[in-house]
């Protein structure tokens, strides 16, 4: 909750990924500690757990090695380009960057696949969850983590078939001028065209579902334990 608040203010929003990795790990933990309680469904909680794990580690190997092709393949392309060494400006304007940009966008979809399914795990085992402890906010808690799932899957559909169709690309060094990472998702300002303000308001729709849904649940989570 507090890592996508977190993620609305520039510099401040680098301390957001921290919260996230830190999150993570509670909650993998959390969903095992419920697998050795009295709950009738422990071993599916404990199970959520596992699937957490396993999709992490599923994607970095996919995303590592996917990455490291797609990369030896584009620096094969490079010198094609003419000049040397190339000028980003041509580099960013070549077929071969084009090429690099679907490649990776395959990557990131195929190494996306597993923390989907994980997620999708997690929200339905929260939602029995609810059930068991008589908790209807973690109910709601898991709807808004499924339309948030929904929507970013959405997201990621659109910003690559802009990133594709050259609606937006990357931004060269004359034209973003001071924006950069660390001034979070508003650094898609600088993205060419309109693109940029349409992902910068779709980063701030999930960014806020993720809040109220992590509220939600904070807030199921604390009933809970108090009776």
């Amino acid at each position: 909750m507090v890592g996508g608040a977190l993620t609305f203010a520039p510099f401040v929003g680098l301390i957001a990924g921290v919260l996230f990795i830190v999150a993570l790990i509670f909650l993998i933990v959390g969903w095992r500690n419920l697998g050795r309680s009295t709950l009738a469904e422990a071993p599916r909680y404990k199970s959520t757990g596992s699937w957490l794990i396993y999709s992490i580690a599923i994607a970095v190997v996919v995303a590592v090695i996917g990455g490291f092709l797609v990369s030896i393949q584009f620096v094969s392309a490079v010198p094609a380009l003419g000049s040397t060494p190339p000028s980003l400006q041509a580099i960013y304007q070549s077929q071969a960057f084009r090429n690099l940009e679907s490649e990776f966008i395959a990557v990131a979809a195929a190494a996306y696949i597993a923390p989907l399914l994980a997620w999708y795990r997690v929200i339905t085992s929260l939602r029995r969850l609810a059930d068991q402890v008589s908790q209807p906010r973690l109910r709601t808690a898991g709807w808004l983590f499924l339309t948030l799932a929904v929507f970013g899957l959405g997201s990621f559909a659109v910003f690559s078939a802009m990133l594709y169709t050259g609606v937006i690309s990357f931004p060269t060094p004359t034209t973003a001028g001071g924006l950069g990472v660390f001034y979070g998702p508003y650094y898609y300002l600088s993205f060419f065209g309109y693109g940029g303000v349409v992902i910068l308001a779709i980063t701030f729709v999930a960014d806020g579902l993720l809040v109220l849904a992590s509220y939600m649940c904070y807030r199921g989570v604390k009933g809970a334990l108090q009776g």
